[in-house]
């Protein structure tokens, strides 16, 4: 697995901008995205899909594909992500590292806020990883805040293969708590997870150079 940097993205979309494929079972959906350089694990073999939805937030559970191999994708148990309105979180559980007997499981937890998808975001990430090296334990965790400038905003594409029923459905647009109706502009989002860990004698260093 090759140490790349990933573009963390958060995501935004309203109902409107849900193009569906010729099977009603995938989806690309476009989505805000804020470039934030860290080092994770490259995962080109995920997929998300839609757990909750309301007008004010979405819920994905992001894995990997049916047919990914462990090079490309290591999610044991799904992924959250939550795409609010004004806020995004990530969290889960991958394989960081392994070689024969070794390996070390990391848990991320990524969290922004941002007051609308065009302006700046706050960002914070805390990793923490445990498991064995040289044949001992081991364990270290780092965090990070980072402020995303409004001229890092792009948009991208995430393909979404579960759930895509829910983006037609009445609660799509209802507000929580609310009989009927809602807001537009409802969050959604999957996520492109990549990179992997760097090794700085003994420590993960989450920024992606040894300090």
């Amino acid at each position: 697995m090759q140490l790349k940097t990933l573009l963390l993205t958060l995501a935004l979309t309203t109902p409107t901008l849900i193009h569906a494929k010729d099977t009603a079972t995938t989806t690309t959906a476009p989505y805000f995205g804020a470039e934030v350089s860290i080092w994770q694990p490259t995962y080109s073999g995920t997929a998300g899909s839609v757990a909750g939805i309301n007008a004010k937030e979405t819920t994905y559970h992001i894995s990997c594909t049916k047919d990914a191999p462990k090079s490309l994708c290591q999610i044991d148990k799904p992924w959250t992500m939550i795409q609010a309105q004004d806020s995004w979180s990530l969290t889960g559980v991958y394989t960081a590292w392994s070689s024969g007997k070794d390996a070390v499981t990391a848990t991320q937890d990524y969290s922004c806020t941002f007051t609308h998808w065009s302006e700046s975001a706050s960002c914070a990430l805390t990793v923490k990883a445990t498991g064995t090296l040289e044949g001992g334990k081991w364990s270290s965790d780092a965090s990070t805040k980072v402020s995303v400038a409004s001229d890092k905003v792009t948009t991208w594409g995430l393909l979404v293969t579960g759930g895509v029923e829910s983006f037609t459905m009445p609660q799509a647009t209802q507000t929580p708590g609310a009989a009927v109706g809602g807001v537009m502009g409802n969050a959604r989002a999957v996520v492109t997870a990549g990179g992997q860990w760097m090794w700085c004698g003994g420590y993960v260093e989450v920024e992606g150079f040894c300090g």
